[in-house]
C-alpha cells in the first residue's frame, strides 16, 4: 500500500461524517451482503444511495460473503479499484466490513469425497483463499472500513460424520485461522455453519467442540434455517442451545444469522434454480424472540440479508415486510 493511501485513509478514520440511522431500535447491527461481478458495473452514486440506506436500518457491519466467486474477483486489478473506491463509500456511510475470501460452487460436493481427494481438495482451497487474503491485505488491508475476515465455507452437520473428516476440517480451518491471524493480528477470522437435523444436536455440539479447540479463536456464525425450514423452531433451538452453552463456558464468540427469506424453489428443496421471497414479519419476530430467549445468547445478530430482503424492491413480499420492519424499529 503506497504512502498516499494510507495518508487518505487515516483522513478518512479521523473524520468519519455523520450518517442517518433512522432504526434505532433496530434488532440488526450486521447484515451479509453477497457482491456479483455485475455490482463492479454500479455507478459509484448507486453504491453510495445503497450504502447508505443499509446504515439507516441500523446496520453497522456487513459481511462480503466472497471476494472470489465464479467470475468475481475482487483480489485482482480491476476488482480492487473497484473494492478500494466501496469500502470508502462504506466508510462514509458507517460501516465496518468482513471480507469473504473464495467461495467453491462444488464446496457442498467436494466434501463428501473419499479421505485423499477431500485433502488435496481442502488444501487447494485453503491454498487459493490464503493467496487472495494476501493480495486484499497488500493493497487494502489498512483501510479503516476493513474489520476482519470472512471464511465462505459453510460448516454443515451432515458431511462430517467421520472421525478422519473432523480431522482434516481441524487442520484446515486451524491453518487458515493461524495463517490469517499472522497476516492480520487486528482483524477477526468467522465461518458460519447450519443444521439439518441430519446428526443430533449433541453430535453437533462435539463437532464444534471439536473444531473450536483447533481454532479457539474463529467466530462462529450459526444460520437459523427458518428461510428454508429445515427444523421445526424447537428442534433447532436444542442446536442453537449447544453452540450457546460452549460458546459461554469456553469464552468463544458466535452469532445468530437470522434469514429473513422464505425459500421458493432450489436445493434442497428441488432442482430448480434458488428463489425466494422476503419473509413475513410475524416469522421474523418469532425468529429474533428464539434468539433472545437464549441465555447468555450470542455475542450478534445478523440479517441474511437486509440488502437482498429488506431494501431490494424487486424482491416479492420486500415492501411489506419493510413497512412492517419500520413501523417497529423505526423512526416514521
Amino acid at each position: 500500500m503506497s504512502v498516499k493511501h494510507r495518508y487518505l485513509w487515516l483522513l478518512l478514520a479521523i473524520s468519519l461524517p455523520a450518517y442517518a440511522n433512522e432504526c434505532p431500535d433496530a434488532p440488526f447491527r450486521s447484515s451479509f451482503l453477497q457482491p456479483l461481478a455485475s455490482d463492479l458495473e454500479r455507478p459509484a452514486q448507486e453504491w453510495q444511495a445503497k450504502l447508505a440506506g443499509i446504515a439507516a436500518t441500523g446496520i453497522e457491519t456487513l459481511y462480503l460473503q466472497w471476494s472470489v466467486y465464479g467470475d468475481l474477483d475482487l483480489s485482482q486489478d480491476t476488482g480492487i479499484g473497484f473494492l478500494t473506491g466501496w469500502l470508502d463509500q462504506a466508510h462514509s456511510s458507517g460501516l465496518s466490513v468482513h471480507l469473504g475470501l473464495v467461495a467453491d460452487a462444488d464446496f457442498g460436493t467436494r466434501i463428501t469425497e473419499p479421505a485423499d481427494a477431500l485433502s488435496a481438495y481442502l488444501s487447494d482451497l485453503r491454498a487459493r483463499s490464503l493467496a487472495v487474503a494476501g493480495r486484499l491485505d497488500a493493497r487494502i488491508g489498512g483501510h479503516p472500513a476493513f474489520a476482519g475476515w470472512y471464511l465462505p465455507e459453510e460448516i454443515d452437520d451432515r458431511s462430517w460424520a467421520d472421525a478422519w473428516q473432523v480431522d482434516m476440517l481441524r487442520e484446515h480451518l486451524r491453518a487458515q485461522v493461524e495463517t490469517l491471524a499472522r497476516l492480520s493480528p487486528a482483524k477477526t477470522v468467522s465461518i458460519s455453519t447450519y443444521v439439518s437435523g441430519a446428526r443430533s444436536a449433541d453430535q453437533f455440539e462435539d463437532l464444534w467442540r471439536a473444531l473450536w479447540a483447533a481454532a479457539p479463536h474463529l467466530h462462529l456464525l450459526l444460520q437459523d434455517g427458518a428461510g428454508v425450514g429445515a427444523l421445526p423452531r424447537a428442534e433447532f433451538n436444542e442446536y442453537a442451545q449447544g453452540i450457546n452453552q460452549i460458546a459461554a463456558g469456553q469464552d468463544r464468540y458466535w452469532g445468530m444469522i437470522v434469514e429473513l427469506f422464505s425459500q421458493e424453489s432450489g436445493p434442497p428443496l428441488d432442482d430448480a434454480p434458488f428463489s425466494a421471497t422476503a419473509a413475513p414479519i410475524e416469522r421474523v419476530r418469532q425468529q429474533l424472540d428464539a434468539v433472545a430467549a437464549l441465555t447468555p445468547g450470542p455475542d450478534e445478530t445478523i440479517a441474511f440479508s437486509v440488502p437482498e430482503y429488506l431494501l431490494d424492491p424487486t424482491r416479492p413480499g420486500q415492501d411489506e415486510l419493510l413497512s412492517a420492519y419500520r413501523r417497529l424499529y423505526c423512526r416514521l
